[in-house]
């Protein structure tokens, strides 16, 4: 699955990583469908090799779209299908996670410089994924920032790395949906997650499904099948019963980074001792947990 890096040595745990530029020869030869080809391209880890998924998403998704994302990433890992995404929070993340949760391999196609990680706090998560045989990617030379324009600049090499393309949930201007029209556009299969057509923080997939651009997606059955392979024998976990009241609403507007309490007061329109009790409720079931000052949906 992974085409090792020859000359790149093997980062230890702690060690900060050495970003190698790659020749020419070396660029994964799908990335020549571009109009655009990067023309340079540095790499941590190993380049993808073999059949990969690209899976994105917005990064204020919703617990039970992150819970989806890393049950399917587990599966497509498992099976021997590996994950590229851009290792942002939120739906990247979860798809990172889950793939080295599976034992499989991820590659992070980042928007700066792989001298650094971006975002800092996913470092952990990043040096994990290069341990167990994956890599980090990107155009950018290092010590340069990621601007916006490069989040969307490296959404087709995202596209480009993959076999198919599957959107998890995207808002109606989610830069997802630059990578879903990348898809398109070289021919990738494209899939998308069903969602209620209310649900703000997926109208960008709910229309890709309304105007037939993308497939839906229920499970990794659906991509495995599409990628001609079998899914392991294992199902995914059925979904936990929908939460109601106070709770339900506290659940809602958790997300993955922390948010104060009052923060989670103002937004659930409850007071504070009552958002208190829920969250202490939650974390009883695992849904959430303290980190700093605030409190964050357990991921």
């Amino acid at each position: 699955m992974a085409r090792n890096l020859g000359r790149v040595a093997p980062m230890s745990r702690g060690m900060k990583p050495r970003p190698r530029l790659l020749d020419a020869a070396e660029h994964p030869a799908s990335l020549a469908a571009l109009s655009k080809p990067p023309a340079k391209l540095w790499a941590v880890g190993s380049l993808p090799a073999g059949p990969s998924v690209a899976v994105v998403g917005t990064r204020r998704a919703n617990p039970e779209a992150l819970r989806f994302t890393e049950g399917l990433a587990e599966e497509l890992a498992r099976a021997g299908v590996g994950v590229v995404s851009g290792g942002a929070d939120g739906v990247d993340a979860a798809a990172h996670r889950g793939a080295l949760r599976g034992e499989g391999a991820t590659w992070v196609v980042q928007a700066a410089g792989l001298d650094a990680p971006y975002p800092s706090r996913s470092r952990r998560l990043f040096d994990e994924i290069v341990e167990a045989g994956g890599g980090w990617l990107s155009e950018t030379p290092p010590g340069q920032p990621p601007y916006k324009s490069r989040f969307l600049e490296r959404n087709r090499i995202i596209a480009a790395l993959a076999d198919l393309v599957l959107v998890v949930q995207a808002p109606a201007r989610s830069g997802s949906l630059s990578t879903a029209r990348h898809a398109v556009s070289l021919g990738r299969p494209l899939y998308a997650v069903p969602a209620s057509p209310w649900d703000l923080r997926a109208q960008g997939t709910t229309r890709l499904l309304a105007k037939g651009a993308a497939s839906p997606c229920l499970s990794a059955a659906d991509l495995l099948e599409a990628l001609g392979r079998d899914a392991p024998q294992a199902a995914l976990p059925l979904p936990p019963p929908p939460l109601t009241g106070a709770l339900g609403v506290v659940y809602d507007a958790l997300e993955s980074t922390p948010r104060h309490l009052d923060v989670l007061a103002a937004a659930t329109g409850l007071s504070a001792p009552e958002v208190q009790v829920a969250l202490v409720r939650l974390a009883a079931k695992g849904l959430a947990r303290p980190e700093g000052a605030g409190w964050c949906m357990r991921g």
